[in-house]
């Protein structure tokens, strides 16, 4: 298509007998629609992938390992190319337990872990969501050290505080879910701790997890020096494989390994088929919208035959006419498209900040299903870039026909009648 046909499209368009009908006002509006509404939901689901991948995978470790009978710290060191060699970035040390809380006349039940703060700090990055960081800056600010202070603090998730309705300050009773058997009966072992800070990372982990530091940890479960499990990083997300072979071969006690792909594995397969599915359903409205511009072109074919005639009479060739109202049709589409992803794009920006205000509305929490407590957006250029490339070739293509259509006309029965 040459840039006359460029020029001529652009002039039927502005010509006051191409002003615009009610087909192709719907052709238009359905356009503007369909490229907003998808670049809108294609922008949430990629903020549902960037937040697992980004903070949740990165406040949890990618993999656990139980070694229930308990083993010596010196015991689990492996040198960082053998770990590297088999997927594995970092390994540390941890103590594990599941535990029941108590304050306040409440109960909570929450996944105790045992850390040592500097080495937890290589597998997860829950330290930097602390709402008190009574640290400050240095090199301890954003690790758990707070938790080294001092003799059984611990930090607990936003959500289990909110449940027990304590603070920075408060003491609480952490109990073992398991009791222990003695002679006398079972005995449950029990600690009083004082809560030194809340992390609030907008995760599952607010309302599951609770942290102390090792030695506390080993206190309570009475495991001496040892500890009782691994907490790990992967290479890459996908390296699992690899790293639970070598982890079985170099740890034959352990009875676990776990991956995060147990927890969030189905969520993030559902998240990356649900974008897919709806690409391909605002697709189809995409396509029924752009092929409502063959109805719309078909009128102007018949509204400009006269200038189609005259054209053709002064040399146009057929191959012309079918650049001319290709052209057209893809400059009514671009128009269409590019309004809507602009809609798509602006609305996309402000739904974060709208949807708190929505929630408030409706009196529920939208969220509650999710592993985060708010909705994430994230509007990538490649998205808009896909949607425009793929829009523009559905208006090109129902330009076709109307385009063949004038080119068929001929100037001598046309001017005939004029």
């Amino acid at each position: 298509m040459s840039s006359l046909s460029w020029v001529l499209a652009l002039r039927f368009v502005l010509s006051p007998i191409s002003s615009f009908s009610y087909v192709s006002k719907l052709a238009f509006a359905g356009l503007i629609v369909s490229t907003g509404v998808l670049l809108l939901v294609l922008s949430v689901v990629n903020g549902f992938d960037r937040e697992l991948r980004d903070r949740v995978l990165a406040v949890n470790p990618h993999f656990v390992v139980s070694l229930p009978g308990g083993i010596a710290p010196a015991d689990t060191r492996v040198d960082a190319e053998t770990l590297a060699a088999n997927g594995i970035q970092h390994l540390v040390p941890v103590v594990h337990a599941t535990v029941v809380l108590a304050a306040n006349k409440k109960l909570a039940t929450a996944q105790l872990k045992g850390v040592n703060p500097q080495d937890y700090s290589r597998v997860s990055n829950v330290g930097s969501f602390l709402t008190v960081d009574a640290l400050g800056a240095g090199p301890a600010a954003g690790t758990l050290a707070i938790l080294e202070q001092q003799r059984f603090a611990i930090a607990l998730g936003q959500s289990i505080a909110k449940r027990l309705g304590v603070s920075v300050g408060d003491r609480i009773v952490v109990m073992l879910a398991e009791p222990k058997a003695s002679i006398a009966g079972p005995i449950v072992r029990q600690k009083r701790f004082e809560v030194v800070d809340v992390f609030d990372s907008g995760s599952q982990l607010d309302g599951q997890g609770v942290f102390v530091s090792m030695r506390s940890a080993q206190g309570l479960l009475q495991l001496g020096n040892r500890i009782n499990g691994l907490d790990g990083r992967l290479v890459g997300l996908f390296d699992f494989a690899t790293a639970q072979r070598f982890m079985r071969a170099q740890f034959p006690s352990a009875t676990g390994v776990r991956s995060w792909m147990s927890t969030y594995g189905n969520l993030y397969q559902a998240i990356a088929v649900q974008k897919v599915t709806m690409f391909a359903l605002f697709s189809l409205l995409i396509g029924v919208a752009a092929f409502n511009l063959v109805s719309s072109l078909m009128m102007m074919v018949e509204r400009h035959t006269a200038d189609i005639a005259v054209l053709r009479s002064m040399g146009a060739t057929g191959a012309q006419i079918v650049g001319l109202f290709c052209s057209l049709g893809m400059l009514l589409g671009a128009g269409g498209i590019g309004l809507g992803l602009l809609i798509g794009w602006l609305a996309a920006l402000g739904l974060e900040q709208f949807f708190p205000f929505l929630q408030w509305i409706l009196g529920f929490d939208l969220m509650s299903q999710y592993f985060i407590s708010y909705l994430p957006v994230d509007v990538q250029l490649t998205d808009m870039l896909n949607i425009f490339v793929f829009a523009i070739g559905l208006a090109f293509l129902a330009s076709v026909y109307p385009a063949w259509r004038a080119a068929k006309l001929l100037p001598s029965r046309v001017l005939a009648y004029e």
